[in-house]
């Protein structure tokens, strides 16, 4: 523990944060490339940290961290290169011999960033200082894990649209879309997917790809409005699915309800590109006309033959609304749901939409809300497509947000 109060620093650019005593000074350099920690009173003593200038999986890296602390340093004096155990990430330490220095070298990888640090210590205060930067040092977290799983999305779509089509000569274009010679490929949808069920990774990508195809594809970002007006539809997300900062930044979007945000989507067989602001400005539209739209379009969205539920002879009803477009859990904004399925489910009934292909809708009975709700929690919990546990009230009125007990 630090004897005395402590700051924390979060790097500017997030590539990693760490606490330091209150009373130093911080300095940063280079656009924040480099920056330095020490007291206030002392020019001799000071701890740098420097952002190396590659960008890698720094899961493969580790093995190869020697070789690159051996190269760092081959213009310095230094010994005793070793693991750092006291580190958060995988790291190295090594003693400066130099004559006039007593502190260390280190390298350390996490996310996709590698990190060279140093202190200035003079030798015979090296009991006094080595132990306080080496507290600091145990600080550090590199906060790059989103963009390190970014990466690693972009190259197993990469890779894996080389394999599949090595003629389109795919290239990364501003970082969130791949682009082939007549396609683009946005990557968006597929990294929230990973994001949410990390263990899937390999099938989700896979599953991506197969479904692409070079005439539904090519022409998104480049679609005229009145040509696909007719393709544009409402889609529910999760709050927390914006969070992630660039990725979704842009998407056009309309608050809703409680914890659920309505985005839209241009809609191609099983392909979803969604909508930005960008758009909004291209096609000269106003955010009013483009939800207009999605609704009348949802409007006509045609209602699976059968719906699976089940019935109590005083616990009221449950459906189960499953279709194969994908957008199950969109309906519940359909502006006949009420009129649909008061009828069997009463008036007024309930809904909850735990994941994106999952609608359910169920009367209200106070033993079948605590079951159903139950159920919405756990469903909602286990699916990599999450919307929200939290159940909707229907009346002829309209949605509102309740709690089914």
């Amino acid at each position: 523990m630090f004897p005395f109060p402590l700051k924390t620093f979060v790097h500017p650019h997030s590539a990693y944060k760490l606490e330091y005593p209150a009373h130093w000074d911080q300095v940063q350099e280079k656009e924040s490339q480099s920056c330095g920690f020490g007291p206030h009173e002392r020019d001799d003593v000071g701890l740098w940290i420097s952002v190396m200038p590659i960008s890698c999986d720094t899961d493969k890296l580790a093995e190869e961290l020697p070789n690159m602390m051996q190269h760092a340093m081959q213009k310095s004096e230094a010994t005793n290169l070793r693991n750092d155990s006291t580190l958060r990430h995988h790291g190295m330490v090594a003693d400066m011999t130099q004559e006039g220095q007593g502190g260390h070298y280190w390298i350390v990888a996490g996310g996709d960033l590698v990190l060279f640090a140093s202190t200035q210590v003079p030798p015979a205060e090296r009991d006094v200082w080595n132990p306080l930067f080496q507290k600091v040092m145990a600080s550090l977290e590199i906060t790059r894990d989103d963009h390190l799983l970014f990466r690693r999305v972009v190259i197993d779509v990469m890779a894996e649209l080389q394999k599949r089509q090595p003629d389109q000569a795919w290239k990364l274009d501003e970082n969130d879309k791949i682009r082939g010679k007549n396609q683009v490929v946005f990557l968006t949808n597929v990294y929230r997917e990973v994001k949410a069920a990390p263990a899937r990774r390999e099938q989700i990508i896979k599953h991506f790809v197969e479904h692409l195809s070079t005439p539904a594809s090519a022409e998104f970002g480049y679609e005229v409005w009145d040509e696909i007006r007719g393709n544009i539809v409402p889609v529910l997300k999760p709050r927390a699915y914006f969070k992630s900062g660039d990725a979704t930044k842009h998407m056009a979007t309309t608050e809703w309800l409680a914890d659920v945000v309505i985005c839209y989507a241009i809609k191609k067989k099983q392909i979803f590109r969604f909508v930005t602001g960008w758009d909004e400005n291209r096609w000269g539209i106003t955010h009013d006309t483009l939800h207009t739209v999605a609704m009348d379009n949802l409007a006509k969205f045609p209602w699976p033959k059968q719906l699976m539920g089940s019935r109590g002879n005083d616990s009221g009803r449950v459906i189960v609304v499953d279709t194969e477009d994908g957008l199950a859990s969109s309906r519940l904004l359909h502006p006949q749901l009420h009129k649909l399925f008061s009828g069997p489910l009463g008036n007024p009934f309930w809904a909850g939409i735990p994941s994106r292909d999952t609608l359910v809708l169920f009367s209200d009975r106070r033993l079948l809300k605590q079951r159903i709700g139950r159920r919405l929690k756990k469903d909602h919990d286990a699916s990599a497509y999450s919307i929200t546990h939290r159940p909707f009230l229907v009346t002829q009125d309209g949605i509102a947000l309740g709690t089914a007990k």
